[in-house]
């Protein structure tokens, strides 16, 4: 199947979904996330700040905080261009004109080398790594160089073989699912 058309197709699945089944298949994926060796030995762990639709990194944040680790969330730029900066109760955040919170243009960004993990965003995922984002690149861009650990979280319906992934495209190593 063409990526966009299943882009389509998972993003209005995932609106359509119960809150409270979201909620619980949620805490199934962060339990297999948070005793995972990814996540336990990682010191530096990037993510997103989700949106409704995506699987809620709040309870990650919160994690995180709690075990003393350090956050990072993406920023964009111009040519798909993104980067990571530090993320605590100090930053100061805006919404892009995707309607995403983002680190101000002002905020330092962290070496991709300091990110020990990152928790990689999508639409549909493989269950080879492969994903289908949200029609940008920037991730795939990112991640052409890094070398840190990477995995996605993703529920049951966000799971599809039914689509042939791009020569630029790039698997995580870990897809954490129902």
């Amino acid at each position: 199947m063409d990526k966009k058309k299943l882009r389509k197709i998972i993003l209005a699945e995932l609106n359509e979904l119960n809150s409270e089944v979201k909620k619980q298949n949620e805490e199934h994926l962060l339990c297999q996330l948070f005793q995972s060796d990814y996540f336990l030995k990682a010191k530096t762990i990037g993510l997103t700040l989700s949106q409704k639709i995506e699987i809620d990194t709040q309870p990650i944040i919160e994690k995180c905080h709690a075990l003393g680790k350090k956050m990072v969330i993406p920023r964009t730029g111009p040519q798909g261009k993104m980067d990571f900066c530090l993320y605590d109760a100090a930053t100061s955040l805006e919404t892009t004109p995707f309607g995403i919170l983002e680190p101000m243009s002002t905020s330092p960004s962290v070496d991709k080398r300091q990110i020990d993990l990152l928790i990689v965003p999508g639409v549909a995922f493989s269950m080879e790594g492969y994903r289908i984002g949200f029609g940008a690149g920037f991730y795939d861009r990112y991640l052409a160089d890094y070398q840190g650990d990477t995995v996605s979280l993703a529920l049951k319906l966000q799971i599809r073989n039914d689509w042939t992934p791009d020569s630029y495209d790039i698997p995580v190593k870990k897809v954490f699912t129902e």
